[in-house]
C-alpha cells in the first residue's frame, strides 16, 4: 500500500480528492439554515420606492429627447463647466428628487437618489455620452 505524507488521497479510479472537514459543511450541524428566515417586505417597499426614481428619470430623458435646444443647452453648459445651469436646468424637467451630477467633456452621468435620512433603499445611475 502506498502512504503519502501529502494531505490527499486516491479513489479506485486514481482521481485525487481532498478529504472534507466536518467543520466545513454548508448546513450547520443542527440542521437549521445559517441565514434568517426570508422576509420580502423591505424588498418589496425598495422596489416600490425605486418605481418612483424610474419616473423621475423618465421626466428627464423624455424632455432630453423631445428637445434639441434643450440637449444643446444642456451640453453647451456642461462643456462650459456652469454647473448652476446645468442643475437649474436638469430641475426644469420636473426632477425633484434628489440627484448628484457629473459631467466629462464625453458625457454626462446622474444619479438619481430616492433616499432620506430614514430610508435608503434605492439609487439609479444614469450615464449619457455626447
Amino acid at each position: 500500500m502506498y502512504y503519502s505524507s501529502f494531505p490527499y488521497g486516491f479513489n479506485s479510479r486514481q482521481q485525487a480528492f481532498i478529504p472534507i472537514h466536518p467543520a466545513y459543511t454548508a448546513m450547520p450541524q443542527n440542521g437549521r439554515s445559517p441565514f434568517p428566515p426570508v422576509d420580502t417586505r423591505k424588498f418589496s417597499a425598495s422596489a416600490e420606492r425605486f418605481k418612483q426614481v424610474m419616473n423621475q428619470a423618465n421626466l428627464f430623458i423624455g424632455t432630453l429627447t423631445a428637445s434639441d435646444d434643450f440637449a444643446r443647452r444642456l451640453m453647451d453648459a456642461a462643456q462650459r463647466s456652469d454647473q448652476k445651469e446645468v442643475e437649474r436646468l436638469v430641475r426644469s424637467t420636473g426632477v425633484t428628487i434628489k440627484y448628484n451630477l457629473s459631467y466629462t467633456p464625453s458625457g454626462i452621468r446622474i444619479d438619481f437618489s430616492n433616499s432620506d435620512a430614514q430610508n435608503s433603499c434605492c439609487a439609479l445611475r444614469m450615464a449619457l455620452n455626447w
